[in-house]
């Protein structure tokens, strides 16, 4: 998923443990794992990251897994 005009990601993950067994793009094109030293780079940059949601796992009955978006919180419980 480096270049080729991706739109999305889908993030699968194991509901159980919050593990992430895939991340594709639309096209299911993997993603590309980016190495510290360029997180790093991008953290020093000029325009840096903007942050957009995270996903956290809770192990509570139900196991659940939450995206947070801006204010909104989303969840998924198996």
């Amino acid at each position: 998923m480096t270049k080729g005009g991706s739109k999305k990601m889908k993030i699968k993950v194991k509901t159980e443990t919050g593990e992430v067994i895939e991340v594709v793009d639309e096209n299911n094109k993997k993603a590309t794992k980016v190495d510290p030293a360029e997180i790093q780079q991008i953290y020093q940059s000029q325009n840096g990251f903007k942050f957009v949601g995270l996903i956290l796992h809770a192990e509570s009955n139900p196991r659940c897994v939450y995206y947070v978006y801006g204010g909104d919180v989303y969840r998924l419980c198996y």
